[in-house]
């Protein structure tokens, strides 16, 4: 349900379409020519506990990965994503995000294929339905 938010967020977002093109894949990236791409995966799914009971409200620990040809443009991409998702309240494809928050960030390098990364910590709030 989470990857729903997050993939129509890098498609309605013009700095993050016209890096990625759509190129946004759960767990991992599609083996092709085109270097830039972004991967999403949940780390943690854990259930907000009230006095009685499990709450309404998941949070969901996501990373995401921004793999690229160019430092720059991992950098450009982890900006972007933290102003598209943090303080997120909103319903997207069926999903009611009650908040988002910025929760790290690493810098990555693969010298076989010579590309960078970025893996970008978030933590959304997420009403079940």
């Amino acid at each position: 349900m989470i990857g729903k938010v997050i993939v129509s967020k890098f498609a309605s977002n013009s700095d993050l379409n016209s890096l990625f093109a759509g190129r946004v894949f759960p767990v991992v990236g599609q083996q092709t020519a085109v270097k830039t791409f972004a991967i999403y995966e949940i780390v943690t799914n854990d259930t907000t506990q009230s006095k009685d009971s499990d709450s309404h409200i998941d949070e969901i620990n996501v990373r995401i990965t921004c793999c690229a040809e160019k430092y720059s443009q991992t950098q450009d991409a982890v900006q972007t994503m933290r102003s598209v998702f943090v303080r997120m309240n909103e319903t997207l494809q069926g999903v009611t995000i009650q908040s988002c928050s910025f929760d790290g960030e690493r810098d990555l390098f693969s010298d076989d294929e010579r590309t960078f990364a970025s893996q970008v910590d978030f933590v959304f709030r997420v009403v079940k339905s």
